[in-house]
């Protein structure tokens, strides 16, 4: 009941309800979003290759949940470091929280898989409705980032673009470390 409250208190009051999420730091919210994340991305794939086995679906969606909390983790602990040197403010775990709370808006991909299972022409519109939605996720992140801050929406866009550089430097040095400790381990 008390996610419904939660939600309904979103609606009304966005601001103040952000700010409430970001100082309770409920993680148990946040889990359920990004298991949300992982459940709809896989009933998605599931549904566009005409099913999937329980075992295939259980080990898919807990690679999706890993992968969404390692990435919400990297990018909240990246993202807080750089705004709390710029407005001296936040709170990595509440931070964590909003990305998972954002998760929610891949549940619009198990939609969109149901509308092409029923109308198989849509399937040609696939990568455009996950890119619609990623951004649409993006754009959720700025709009309680904006609030949870207070900065502008200017500067919460580039605040959350500086922040995603580390991210995908950090990301890139992984898989080319990686890339050559296989390659060490084929050729030593």
């Amino acid at each position: 009941m008390k996610f419904f409250n939660t939600v309904f208190n979103f609606a009304l009051n966005p601001a103040l309800e952000i700010n409430k999420i970001m100082q309770e730091r409920r993680l148990g919210l946040a889990l359920l979003g990004y298991l949300a994340g992982a459940l709809s991305l896989m009933m998605m794939l599931a549904l566009e290759d005409g099913g999937a086995t329980s075992e295939a679906f259980t080990a898919g969606a807990a690679g999706f949940l890993f992968f969404n909390l390692c990435a919400g983790f990297f990018f909240a602990s990246s993202a807080h470091l750089f705004l709390e040197i710029t407005t001296g403010k936040g709170r990595a775990a509440g931070l964590f929280v909003l990305i998972g709370l954002s998760e929610f808006t891949k549940t619009l991909l198990v939609a969109f898989a149901l509308c092409s299972a029923a109308v198989p022409q849509l399937a040609a519109l696939r990568a455009l409705v996950v890119i619609a939605v990623l951004i649409l996720q993006l754009f959720v992140i700025l709009f309680m980032m904006h609030h949870a801050y207070g900065l502008s929406k200017t500067g919460t866009f580039f605040a959350l673009a500086a922040s995603l550089i580390p991210s995908i430097v950090s990301l890139f040095t992984l898989g080319v470390l990686f890339i050559g400790f296989i390659f060490w381990l084929i050729f030593r």
